[in-house]
């Protein structure tokens, strides 16, 4: 990625202005919940890693996670690699990387230098030994990777079976579910945006798009001239996040929004993007990070607590419409969530509704005194 934002710059030698754009769109995947706080710290260490060769010559492994540093016997390298390329998604590749090293580690320690006589005794001895050590996100990754490693394995015919039945069982982890922002807050803040100035037009469309149609940032800063439907009051656009393309109505409150902005504010040039800088050089803005701090100074101008997170408009969407009683399967698809279970965190914080699944406490005597 690094050497394709240089080449579509036109450079030919590594620029610190370059690395620097860089960082900013790794860290608006974070402050859109695209990943956790470890996901993002390890993609700034493996750029470290890579300038820290640039400067010295000095090749260091590709993976920077703890646990992963250690030398592994050659028949297993080799077998980890060939099944890390069958990984698509760098960020799971980096988890997939971890998983096998530390089974293929706990193998060697045990006095196997290869797959030989490594069955369904062995598999349950380390995941009895990996669940005293890891916490229960980290064994949804092993328990995850395994079943992937083990399918490759018996697939190119290195184990004599795939230990589906084994490796099939449900892990248990923490997600922490985030409030949403209240419906009064983001009236204040949408109010508090000047909307006779340029970049006040620009910023009411963008947070006009997160607060009624629920798009991420990354979404918001993609969106072209040529993804909004006027004649249909539709707007397509190709989700950055899950790869699948959502068609949205386009409300006469947005429509509007997009409509002042870019007939009176956009600036007049050659770009698909309908998001413009508003200051020159006019060109089309790069990151979601933009997105993220032109929420923050709309939050600080309404006097709200100052937040980088775009992605609280699409959280308090998705509360609102499941409080008032729309189907999570509809809500899904207006969200363009591909699995139901992404809104599970909009259920949680449904308290209406949970009060009605509370079991009363009748007939539940309490302890102590005569009840003993």
């Amino acid at each position: 990625m690094i050497a394709r934002m240089h080449e579509e710059q036109g450079r030919e030698y590594l620029s610190d202005v370059v690395i620097a754009e860089y960082f900013r769109e790794t860290d608006e995947r974070f402050y859109n919940g695209g990943c956790n706080k470890n996901s993002n710290r390890m993609t700034h260490r493996m750029v470290e890693r890579f300038l820290h060769f640039v400067n010295t010559g000095e090749i260091k492994l590709p993976n920077p996670m703890k646990g992963c540093q250690q030398e592994l016997a050659s028949k297993f390298e080799t077998i980890a690699e060939n099944f890390i390329t069958t990984v698509p998604h760098p960020n799971t590749r980096n988890d997939a990387r971890w998983v096998v090293h530390k089974y293929f580690a706990w193998l060697d320690e045990q006095g196997y230098g290869d797959l030989g006589g490594v069955g369904a005794v062995q598999i349950k001895d380390y995941l009895l030994y990996a669940a005293k050590k890891y916490s229960q996100n980290s064994m949804r990754s092993v328990r995850l990777y395994l079943a992937k490693l083990y399918a490759h394995l018996y697939e190119t015919g290195l184990s004599e079976s795939s230990y589906e039945a084994l490796l099939s069982f449900s892990v248990n982890y923490d997600v922490k579910i985030k409030t949403a922002l209240p419906k009064s807050d983001i009236a204040k803040m949408l109010d508090a945006i000047d909307r006779e100035t340029k970049s006040g037009k620009r910023a009411y469309a963008a947070m006009m798009l997160g607060t009624v149609l629920g798009l991420r940032a990354c979404d918001v800063v993609n969106l072209k001239l040529t993804d909004i439907d006027w004649i249909n009051g539709e707007i397509r656009i190709f989700q950055s996040k899950t790869a699948k393309s959502v068609i949205l109505p386009l409300t006469k409150d947005v429509g509007e929004a997009l409509e002042d902005y870019i007939l009176n504010a956009r600036p007049k040039i050659d770009s698909p993007n309908i998001f413009i800088r508003v200051q020159p050089p006019y060109k089309a803005l790069k990151s979601a990070v933009t997105i993220g701090e032109i929420y923050r100074d709309c939050c600080k101008t309404a006097g709200l607590p100052v937040s980088k997170r775009f992605h609280s408009l699409r959280r308090s969407l998705g509360t609102s419409m499941v409080n008032a009683g729309i189907p999570v399967t509809a809500a899904a698809q207006v969200f363009g969530d591909t699995k139901i279970d992404s809104m599970k965190q909009y259920i949680a914080v449904d308290a209406e509704h949970l009060k009605l699944c509370a079991l009363p406490f009748d007939g539940i005597a309490p302890r102590g005194g005569d009840a003993a």
